[in-house]
This record gives C-alpha cells, sequence and structure tokens, in this order.
C-alpha cells in the first residue's frame, strides 16, 4: 500500500527572513486576486512569487509569469533565502484554531513524501474531480520550478495508535518552527531525523490506503509530471524508480484526528432557474419535507444561522438543505422521496455515494428542479461560497437567483465514497484549516536519489 519516504527539506533561511508569517500564504487555489496582490505586497521573498506569480502575460522582461516563478526560486537558492535542510527526515506538523467561538482543536500530522501510484493501483484514492485547465497550469508551473511547492493533504483510516504515540512523544519538545498567520491560526513543526522513529512512521502507514482531502489537481499533475520524465529516462529499473519525481509532498493525517475537520462549501445559482414562485414550492414539496423559517429584517444572518445549526443538528438522521430564494424567509427542504437515492443505486453508483446530501443536491434540486445542468467544467451557472451572510446578500441584491444551504460530509463519508472508487461533484468538501505553503518545498533535483 502506501510507502512513506523522508525527505530533506527546502527550508526559508532565518538569517534572510527571521519572521516566517511575512513569506507564507495559503495554497494558490483558495487565494483570491486581491490577496494575491496583498502576498506579493508583503514580503519581496513570500512563497506567492513562487505557487501564483501574477498573472498577465508576459512581463517588460518577456518572461511569463511561469518564467518569473523559474528564475525567482533558482534566485532564492542561489543566493541562500531557500536553503536545504542537511538530513532527511519526516516533518511533524501541528495546527492549532478554532471554529467560531469553540474551543482550540488541534490536527496533527507527518511532512513526507508519499509515493506516487495511479488512482487504478488502488493505494491512492481521490474524492473530487478535477479540470483538465487547472491540471495544465500546475503542470506548467512544475515543469518551470521542478519542485513540490506546497505539500497535499491526505488522510489514512485505521487505528493510529501507534503514530498517535508517537506524536505525542516528540511533540513535547518545543518545535523548530512556530508562527501564528493572519486568520489566527498557530502553526508548529518539528523535524524527525532519529533512525527509529522514521522507520516507525514507514512502517506505521506502510499498509494503509490513503484518500487525498485537498489538492488533487497538484497530485494529478504530479502523475503527469513523472510520466513525463520516466519517457525520458535511459536509467536502469532500479535507478528510475529511486527518482524524486516518484513521489510528492504530502500532509498525512488520521482519519480519526479530531482536527480533520471539513466545512460546507454552499451553492449560489447565477442562471435563470427553470421554476420560481409558487412553481419552486410546489416541485419541492413533491420530494422534500418543508418548512419556513423568517428572517429577522433587523438581523438575517443571525436568522439564518440559527437555520443553518438546525440543520446540522439534523445531519446524521437526515438529507436536509436551506434554500433561499428571497424576500423574508428561508426554506429548509428535509428529503422524504428516496426515489433518487434508489435510482443512483440502480444506475450503478455506490450506497455511499448514493446517500451524500451533496448529490442529491445537485441530481435532485440543481438539475431536476431548477432546470441548471452543469457543464461538468467550470462554468457561470453556479458559484460556490463559503460565507453564508455573503450568500444571502448576493440572493437579496439580485446578484444570484437561489442560495442553497448544506452540510458537509463527514469524513468517514469522503472515506467509503473515495475507497468505492466514486468522485464528488466539484466543491463538495473544504477541509479546514488549509496548510500553509512556504514551511516545506520539496526540490525535485534530477541528480538525486530517495531513500
Amino acid at each position: 500500500m502506501a510507502e512513506i519516504i523522508p525527505f530533506r527539506a527546502l527550508r526559508y533561511n532565518p538569517q534572510f527572513v527571521p519572521d516566517l508569517k511575512l513569506v507564507v500564504a495559503p495554497p494558490y487555489d483558495v487565494i483570491s486576486p486581491e490577496a494575491q496582490e496583498r502576498y506579493h505586497a508583503r514580503h519581496p521573498h513570500n512563497v506567492v512569487r513562487l505557487i501564483l506569480a501574477r498573472e498577465g502575460g508576459e512581463d517588460a522582461s518577456g518572461r511569463d509569469r511561469y518564467e518569473r516563478a523559474a528564475r525567482t526560486f533558482t534566485a532564492w537558492q542561489a543566493d541562500g533565502v531557500l536553503r536545504r535542510d542537511p538530513e532527511a527526515g519526516i516533518y511533524l506538523y501541528e495546527q492549532e484554531f478554532s471554529l467560531g467561538e469553540g474551543h482550540r482543536i488541534r490536527r496533527r500530522g507527518l511532512m513526507a513524501l508519499t509515493r506516487l501510484a495511479g488512482y487504478e493501483e488502488k493505494i491512492v484514492f481521490p474524492h473530487e474531480r478535477t479540470f483538465a485547465k487547472y491540471r495544465e497550469d500546475r503542470l506548467r508551473l512544475m515543469r518551470a520550478c521542478p519542485a513540490n511547492l506546497e505539500p497535499i493533504l491526505c488522510f489514512y483510516p485505521g487505528p493510529d495508535g501507534s503514530v498517535r504515540a508517537l506524536l505525542d512523544r516528540w511533540m513535547e519538545a518545543d518545535p523548530q518552527v512556530q508562527l501564528v498567520d493572519e486568520d489566527g491560526i498557530h502553526h508548529r513543526l518539528w523535524m524527525l531525523k532519529e533512525a527509529s522513529a522514521v522507520a516507525a512512521c514507514v512502517e506505521a502507514l506502510r499498509d494503509r490506503p490513503v484518500i487525498i482531502a485537498d489538492g488533487h489537481h497538484r497530485y494529478e499533475t504530479a502523475l503527469n509530471f513523472r510520466d513525463e520524465r520516466r519517457a525520458e529516462d535511459t536509467a536502469r529499473p532500479e535507478v528510475q524508480r529511486r527518482r524524486p519525481h516518484n513521489s510528492v509532498l504530502t500532509c498525512l493525517v488520521s482519519a480519526e484526528d479530531p482536527g480533520l475537520v471539513i466545512l460546507p462549501t454552499h451553492r449560489l445559482i447565477r442562471q435563470q432557474p427553470a421554476r420560481e414562485g409558487a412553481a419552486l414550492r410546489q416541485a419541492l414539496v413533491r420530494h422534500f419535507r418543508v418548512e419556513t423559517a423568517p428572517l429577522d429584517p433587523g438581523n438575517p444572518v443571525m436568522s439564518l444561522r440559527i437555520v443553518l445549526a438546525d440543520l446540522s443538528r439534523r445531519r446524521r438522521e437526515a438529507v436536509v438543505f436551506g434554500l433561499y430564494a428571497g424576500g423574508q424567509e428561508v426554506l429548509t427542504l428535509q428529503l422524504r422521496d428516496t426515489a433518487v437515492i434508489e435510482g443512483l443505486v440502480a444506475a450503478g453508483h455506490s450506497p455511499e455515494y448514493a446517500r451524500l446530501d451533496v448529490v442529491i443536491l445537485h441530481r435532485l434540486v440543481i438539475e431536476q428542479i431548477l432546470g441548471i445542468q452543469p457543464t461538468g467544467q467550470a462554468d457561470d451557472s453556479i458559484s460556490y461560497i463559503r460565507d453564508e451572510a455573503q450568500a444571502l446578500a448576493a440572493v437579496a441584491s439580485g446578484e444570484a437567483h437561489v442560495a442553497l444551504f448544506q452540510n458537509p460530509p463527514r469524513v468517514g463519508q469522503v472515506q467509503a465514497v473515495a475507497m468505492a472508487g466514486e468522485r464528488m461533484p466539484q466543491k463538495s468538501t473544504f477541509f479546514y484549516p488549509k496548510l500553509l505553503s512556504g514551511l516545506v518545498i520539496n526540490p525535485l533535483d534530477p541528480g538525486e536519489l530517495t531513500p
């Protein structure tokens, strides 16, 4: 099953960057254009200059953004801004955060290389679909900067007692790196170099499958990059297997970790729906028990949050959504017609997939009732939003026609669907918090060999 490999990371040199908070950033795919400019302005060595160099074609020197990233990456290594750790090891990574006014939560993982495996090998399992244009973007960057510039978040099932005991032991020491990011999340990093402890990590994870949580595009890009390099490699097979492009930088977290949190991603319908008003409600009552929750005109967001809290309480017993189409009320929809689930199973889908809230939301509400048919590629008919207040405001202002609010899937559901060989609709999960980019980088030097 999974093969975990220690490595020598490239990390920021504290002589050049004494305050890491100035140079780290969230993953490239959650950085808005405004945030991209903010990170560029924050520090001349911010990692955004590698993972998301400024767009807009060629600059005055004739270089496109991939070449600019490549030149920056080379210069930072030559100048000592980024330096390589002298010994290989596994990096222990902890994130401490809170949700709202709740208690502090910790998520702990192992940062290591995972040997790449095609999905057909049933070792690494995806749970979401990807878009070709985003894979091509990351592949162009990887060709220009041969490195895993950002880790992929994965989780592994099964009892985690041995790994947890190891983390408990080694994380008692002071971390080598610690910082608090702009969202108040505490990040801590330890380097595990002791041979017996590294071997214990490798052995503990050897028979585990790995499920991708965040980073599907980057994983598939790493597979494509590996295949390109393999096609050009004339070395003996045993040497080819040890090339660094055969693995990818991952942060591995236990499926039992209480910090493996999934937050909801809501849907905004921007295209004119097939049904509105009384016709929409009539179509909904054929399949759902429909309840009405009034919005307080003085504080509609608080009213909505009470509805969402109720949806969360019902999540284990029912398939339930919230729908706002304007006015002073939100509809709560609880599925009572199981025909859609039975139809999905009859069509060859797994029961785990057929019972997913997000699948029923798309198949029954979005496609059948609202008449929206997504193309399967990024389009403007649906947009995805995490902030419920913004979703409410978008419909109230006429920017969107309908807001659909849903519960996130549970980790066990993601695991079951992935290992059944199915993929959820786009933007089905939002694992929180995101891994921080800029803590560790894995260079892919073709002259090196992995252990």
